[in-house]
């Protein structure tokens, strides 16, 4: 049997394996090259999710061609992202403008959305997706939905310029980082003279900040041939294995509410760790 990935021939091993088998080695590879799967074809025919769960059975030593689509994870999830904002947009409307028809059109739309595109969301933004259809669909005040609405739009339209130009992305998030890393320096004497909110509120924007160089990071790579590949000396994977290390102990601190450590965190691992990932993204992108 011939496997083929975007109309290329795709090598890999039939001999004693199902079509289950090599489907499974061929999806691990795409999405190792930031891919998605997005289609089968046996023999020409688009196979159905319960024709392919039977296709899989049989034996990849038999004749036949199986064809295989794969698209960009980052371009499907920005489709995605476009049609979810434009969605927004036209629920929010109808619902301020009281047209009931439109209206009844928003949730079906949004359901249909909610269906074909629920695998491309992280658990943070399923949570959001599924909030909106519930607020869609109970009715309610329409000030509720357009506060819910312009919510989603920022929240949602920073995820999709982060795909749509990740180099932008993350100069963005160098920006960020300049304009709290002295907070972060601070974060140990606000804690010891009453001002816990104002280090708490730097504390979490700086793991706001980890978290987005964290999901911007993979496509950055992929993308800019100008990416670092290693921070002080230290492998980008070595180092992010060292941040999240701190992350970790940043948690326990929070909950063994220890001031002391936390203020310690700040200061002298992550405010260093982040001003050496940002100037060496400078100076391999330059600013803009």
């Amino acid at each position: 049997m011939e496997f083929l990935m975007n109309g290329t021939a795709a090598e890999a091993a039939i001999a004693g394996r199902t079509i289950g088998d090599v489907l499974a080695e061929l999806d691990e590879r795409a999405e190792a090259m930031g891919a998605i799967i997005v289609e089968v074809d046996l023999n020409g025919r688009s196979l159905s999710p319960e024709e392919l769960a039977e296709a899989c059975a049989g034996s990849a030593d038999g004749p036949g061609t199986v064809s295989l689509i794969a698209e960009s994870a980052a371009g499907l999830k920005a489709r995605g992202l476009e049609s979810l904002l434009e969605l927004v947009r036209a629920a929010s409307e109808a619902t301020a403008t009281g047209d009931d028809e439109a209206a009844a059109s928003a949730r079906t739309a949004w359901k249909s959305f909610q269906a074909g595109f629920a695998g491309i969301f992280s658990a943070e933004e399923a949570s959001f997706v599924e909030a909106f259809g519930e607020r869609l669909e109970s009715g309610g005040p329409t000030a509720e939905l357009s506060r819910l609405s312009e919510g989603m739009t920022a929240f949602f339209g920073e995820r999709l310029a982060e795909l749509r130009d990740p180099e932008e992305a993350m100069l963005a998030a160098a920006r960020i980082f300049d304009a709290i890393k002295d907070d972060l320096s601070e974060v140990p004497v606000r804690l010891q003279t009453g001002k816990d909110a104002d280090a708490m509120r730097t504390m979490v924007l700086a793991v706001e900040l980890i978290n987005k160089t964290v999901r911007i990071m993979p496509e950055y790579a992929r993308e800019s041939a100008r990416a670092p590949t290693e921070i002080s000396g230290v492998a980008i994977p070595e180092f992010y294995g060292q941040l999240n290390g701190v992350l970790k102990e940043l948690a326990q601190a929070f909950e063994d509410k220890d001031g002391v450590l936390i203020g310690d965190l700040a200061e002298y691992e992550i405010r260093p760790r982040l001003d050496s990932f940002y100037a060496a993204v400078r100076a391999a992108v330059g600013d803009r």
